[in-house]
């Protein structure tokens, strides 16, 4: 295999991408013709061979209230340069970012807007159309740090399509008073905000040469369970024919949406402690407080695996978890692709130990961590994961946070949906980007990312050999499922769907993807599923 390049600046700057620090810098070229779409003109540029549109609005955005229809303009709007991206607290203050590395400005409440990229010559041509969901724990993330999927629009002649959606406080407070002022929608913005992105480009996306009925969603971490949401979603049905769910921990995993009643009680807190405890006026005291003060709370930092905010079961955007609706037969005509990484955790031991806590992990503080993450299923999980099968605690506490937060849960959401009734495909990502150093070993979170997409946050992804080829392999498998509703296709291996009686997955790796079983076993899915 031939290993990514492995300078500082390289490496951080992939890792900071897929957490939401990295900002692109584009460069604008020859500008390709104006597009009108709701709202007024655009123009876009080219690079990277495609027809690349950045910031269009597609709706906006008032503090705590659904969204809207986007604000119109006059003239052609220059489409160069990504929009604003939602608020957001900054998640690890103490890595050190390199001097190379643009960091995302501004930040505004006014961030609902989609990047496109189109392949050449698309008008009148109804291209399959690919909208892409950034992961970030629902407490991060923009479309700056996905820039750019334009090797996938290319190769696989589809229409990207990346939208903004609200996170933390400003897309998922739930309060009664909430509900009452927007016909039940409360705790449920920033799903509410992809939805509207969803129906932007069935309105829309005809103008760039896209396909309005022949939509695939796709996702990672957050944006997978946001994948998930939509299919278990009412208000989304008719708006996308496929989906995909990377690492998204879709049943059974700390961001499967509470019941409404918790989403009001965390919310409550939320509000008190930022200094509008008065039930009277607490709507209207969040209303006035400025972002910084907003965002200043234990609650929007991503530092532990423990969540504050993630969307709720309002009854109204939301009506049931992703796990009964798929058991339902939400998906049943919606082929799936779900998976997960061998070695996910690792990201989060980075994180959350390393530089939030600056520590190394120790048996006890891996104790300590499963203790407060699990209390009264602690002991079986430390009899199940002692840190001496794995060398040491902090590979314990990976395998822990890799088995219990993606991989189980991704096992969990193929019974559910081919219960359901859906053709569903799973795999295992296996590839290891970095290789097998110390502070990020092996197929960690989100490591699959650099393989769809040719730059994040404006850095090259510079593959070559046979990494460059597993990159097209990827590439090609997922746009063709956008296709075709399958990703087997000539130059791709053979990819089985998921049955209880066949309960194979692909093991996406170098030189060789090919079918496996035993993914229960390889993950412990015995202690997490019951």
């Amino acid at each position: 295999m031939t290993s990514f390049r492995r300078s500082t600046t390289t490496v951080v700057a992939v890792v900071l991408a897929t957490i939401g620090l990295v900002a692109a810098v584009p460069t604008a070229t020859a500008s390709p013709s104006a597009v009108r779409v709701a709202g007024g003109a655009v123009s876009g540029f080219d690079r990277d061979g495609v027809d690349t549109y950045f910031g269009v609005p597609f709706a906006s955005a008032a503090r705590f209230a659904p969204p809207g229809p986007a604000r119109p303009w006059s003239g052609v709007r220059a489409a160069t340069q990504h929009g604003p991206q939602c608020p957001q607290a900054l998640p690890t203050p103490g890595i050190a970012i390199p001097s190379s590395v643009p960091i995302p400005s501004p930040t505004s409440e006014d961030c609902l807007s989609v990047d496109l990229y189109v392949p050449k010559n698309a008008a009148g041509r109804n291209l399959p159309v690919m909208v892409y969901l950034y992961g970030g724990a629902f407490l991060l993330g923009s479309n700056f740090q996905y820039d750019a999927p334009s090797e996938i629009a290319r190769s696989g002649d589809v229409i990207v399509a990346v939208p903004n959606y609200r996170v933390g406080p400003f897309g998922f407070l739930a309060l009664p008073e909430l509900a009452a002022q927007n016909k039940g929608v409360s705790g449920t913005f920033g799903i509410a905000d992809q939805q509207y992105a969803l129906r932007w480009v069935r309105d829309n996306i005809g103008a760039f040469g896209g396909d309005p009925h022949d939509v695939t969603i796709f996702g990672e971490s957050a944006g997978g369970m946001s994948v998930c949401l939509q299919v278990a979603a009412p208000g989304s049905r008719g708006l996308f024919r496929r989906a995909i769910s990377e690492s998204g921990g879709c049943a059974r995993s700390p961001l499967v949406p509470p019941s409404q009643a918790e989403g009001v009680r965390r919310s409550e807190a939320y509000a008190a402690q930022v200094g509008c405890s008065d039930a009277r006026t607490r709507l209207a005291c969040l209303r006035r407080l400025p972002i910084d003060r907003l965002l200043d709370s234990p609650t929007t930092k991503f530092d532990s695996a423990a969540v504050t905010w993630t969307p709720f079961l309002d009854g109204t955007v939301l009506t049931q978890t992703p796990e009964d609706a798929l058991r339902d037969g939400a998906a049943r005509d919606t082929p799936l692709i779900i998976g997960s990484n061998a070695n996910e955790g690792a990201v989060f031991v980075l994180l959350f130990d390393y530089v939030s806590r600056q520590r190394l992990v120790t048996e006890a503080s891996y104790r300590q961590t499963v203790e407060e993450l699990y209390t009264d299923r602690a002991p079986r999980i430390l009899a199940a994961y002692p840190s001496s099968r794995y060398g040491s605690p902090a590979a314990a506490l990976t395998a822990v946070y890799t088995d219990s937060l993606f991989a189980c849960p991704a096992l969990a959401t193929a019974r559910a949906a081919s219960a359901g009734g859906a053709t569903v495909w799973q795999y295992r990502f296996a590839v290891k980007p970095v290789g097998d150093n110390p502070v990020l070993p092996g197929a960690f979170h989100a490591a699959e990312i650099p393989f769809l997409f040719n730059r994040l946050g404006g850095v090259p992804v510079p593959w070559t050999g046979a990494s460059a080829a597993f990159a097209a392999q990827m590439k090609r498998q997922w746009s063709t499922f956008a296709r075709t509703g399958s990703p087997n296709g000539p130059g791709s291996p053979q990819w089985t769907p998921w049955s209880p009686s066949d309960p194979r997955f692909l093991s996406l790796d170098i030189p060789t993807s090919s079918m496996r079983s035993g993914f229960s076993d390889l993950h412990k899915c015995g202690v997490w599923l019951g």
